[in-house]
């Protein structure tokens, strides 16, 4: 009998570490944005202040976080090689 391993390529693995990499620097500017408080805002120069001066509304922050996460949990996903993630 044969048996056949299905065992992914080293490429595979080093896409899917750079996407987890990418999707985690995702989720620091999310937090970033999130937690910043106005002390912090001051010390930053003059551009950057004006960045975080623009009011973004709810649903926008909302889909920020959702995008970011959830390609974070994708990536594990990928690492740990699973279909699907509900077993029915």
């Amino acid at each position: 009998m044969i048996k056949s391993t299905n065992k992914p390529k080293a490429l595979f693995w080093i896409i899917a570490v750079i996407a987890l990499l990418w999707n985690a620097m995702g989720v620091a500017a999310y937090l970033f944005q999130a937690y910043i408080t106005d002390e912090m805002i001051a010390q930053l120069p003059e551009e950057q202040q004006a960045e975080f001066l623009v009011v973004h509304p709810s649903w926008y922050t909302g889909l920020f976080a959702l995008a970011v996460f959830g390609g974070v949990l994708g990536c594990i996903l990928l690492l740990a090689r699973k279909k699907q993630l509900f077993i029915y």
